[in-house]
């Protein structure tokens, strides 16, 4: 949320028309892994481009990618850690595969869908640590 505040505020600044709803956009897209970000990118960057040209335009592409940066390999991790549990290597390796398997929208819901296997396959069973330990997984079973 705060960084689809941030380009709210970056694009109201600039004079970005519908500043409020590609701040949202933003704000959901950043949730989706690896391509989130292009797609909240797309559309306040064109607008820029139809309507203040391509110096806006490059302006907002710089700003949002030094604004998400910024934002989500500092703040971010400081305040969500590792939420879901998984290596960085791994996330890859399920947006590619249920990219493939569902298309877009496989790759869309990667992370929950892979999420969800590893809690019913991997975090209820305490003879699979080996796994959680190979996957990145930091969760320990109390007994």
């Amino acid at each position: 949320m705060i960084t689809g505040f941030a380009d709210t505020l970056l694009l109201w600044w600039l004079g970005i028309p519908l500043a409020v709803l590609w701040g949202l956009l933003a704000a959901v897209c950043n949730f989706i892994p690896y391509v989130g970000f292009v797609i909240g990118l797309i559309p306040p960057a064109l607008l820029a481009l139809l309507d203040h040209g391509w110096q806006t335009m490059l302006l907002v592409i710089v700003v949002y990618i030094l604004l998400n940066s910024l934002l989500t390999s500092l703040i971010a991790p400081h305040y969500i850690g590792d939420a879901v549990n998984m290596s960085v290597p791994l996330e890859v390796i399920a947006v590619v595969f249920w990219g493939w398997v569902l298309g877009p929208l496989g790759a869309i819901l990667s992370i929950p869908i892979t999420s969800l296997l590893k809690v019913l396959l991997i975090d209820s069973d305490p003879r699979a640590q080996w796994a959680a330990a190979l996957i990145g997984s930091s969760h320990r079973h109390r007994r």
